[in-house]
């Protein structure tokens, strides 16, 4: 059983990650899962936009968090403010 602290740390590296694809222009979305009803995934789209290793890297940071991010999209419309983090990561 994982104790609060830790579910508080995966909840933020989930809500980090989620900013950084969206900060990249990735979509992300949540879809059930065809091979068992009662599951969903995580999907993210443009990822021919980023260099082959970065699409990646990305990949496998979706597929660790991917629990975490199926919490974030299912809770809602969650609408951060991406020109500030763009500015604050010097993205774009």
């Amino acid at each position: 059983m994982s104790s609060y602290a830790e579910i508080a740390r995966r909840r933020k590296r989930a809500r980090a990650l989620y900013l950084e694809l969206r900060a990249l222009d990735l979509d992300v979305r949540v879809e059930e899962d065809p091979e068992e009803p009662l599951s969903c995934r995580v999907v993210v789209s443009g990822l021919h936009s980023l260099s082959p290793a970065h699409a990646e890297r990305v990949v496998r940071c979706v597929r660790g968090n991917e629990a975490g991010l199926a919490r974030i999209l299912l809770s809602g419309p969650w609408t951060p403010d991406l020109e500030a983090v763009r500015r604050e990561g010097g993205s774009r």
